[in-house]
């Protein structure tokens, strides 16, 4: 396993708003730190939580800045990625807030795919317990979810400057 904070000096990074800096920063410094100092616990899921914020808040930025979600909708406390980006969501509940295929059409069908599956990876199968399941992250792992994050970040980046 390897350092991260390099990748706060990528293009990827210094394309965030300050806030996402900051809440990205978060988890690549403690990754960092913990690797440094041989962590020792059973569950390393904190080490993603703010990447994943981080995360979500890119994609509601490219959203509005793509024009496919407005002003009121970017800062209001309704809109939810994990059902605006879902791809398998039943067509009853499809509505003016789905966005997948939209996102297919301006970044492409694959970009599409991989940005909803390391949503699903990275933030909601972090976040959420679901009994039985155990899903707790090693070092290791949570380094692979940042890593998906920032990879994701800098595919998407040539969309977001496309007109």
């Amino acid at each position: 396993m390897q350092s991260l904070s390099f990748q706060l000096n990528e293009p990827w990074f210094t394309h965030l708003s300050a806030d996402l800096q900051d809440l990205a920063k978060t988890s690549i410094l403690l990754y960092d730190y913990i690797l440094e100092h041989q962590g020792k616990l059973p569950d390393y899921s904190f080490v993603v939580f703010s990447m994943s914020k981080a995360y979500e808040g890119f994609l509601k930025s490219y959203l509005f800045k793509k024009g496919l979600i407005d002003k009121k909708t970017y800062e209001g406390h309704r809109f939810r990625i994990g059902r605006a980006l879902n791809p398998d969501l039943r067509n009853f509940y499809r509505d003016e807030q789905w966005l997948y295929d939209d996102l297919a059409t301006t970044c492409g069908q694959d970009t599409a795919r991989e940005i909803w599956e390391v949503w699903l990876k990275c933030r909601n199968r972090v976040f959420h317990f679901f009994p039985g399941e155990n899903k707790m992250l090693t070092l290791e792992q949570a380094g692979e979810h940042l890593n998906l994050m920032i990879n994701i970040f800098n595919k998407v980046m040539p969309c977001l400057q496309e007109k």
